[in-house]
């Protein structure tokens, strides 16, 4: 994950854990610190898609772009995202969330 030193710090206060810059750099650490700021995005936009928005481009922005606006449906919400690498990465990450939710299938001998 990749959280802004700024960001990591509410992250740990959250966490009551201290927070340590160097730390960042270790996978536990900082995927614990993102999973809570993700789930406090999902949480304050509502849905998966809306947090991955916010994650990539900032949540000032997810703000922005629903402020007054009545989305019939999460893709359509999607597809009005105004930064083409904001839309692709909240697209990829639902794409790849459905793939890896489906059980594994070994082989058969």
């Amino acid at each position: 994950m990749q959280l802004l030193p700024k960001t990591a710090r509410q992250m740990a206060k959250k966490a009551k854990v201290k927070y340590s810059h160097a730390l960042l750099f270790d996978p536990d650490y900082n995927v614990r610190l993102g999973t809570i700021y993700v789930a406090g995005l999902k949480n304050d936009f509502g849905s998966v898609e809306s947090a991955l928005a916010a994650y990539n481009a900032g949540e000032d922005r997810v703000a922005q772009w629903t402020a007054g606006q009545s989305y019939r449906d999460l893709a359509e919400f999607v597809d009005s995202i105004p930064f083409t690498e904001t839309r692709e990465y909240v697209e990829i990450v639902t794409r790849n969330a459905v793939i890896y939710r489906k059980p594994l299938r070994c082989p058969t001998k």
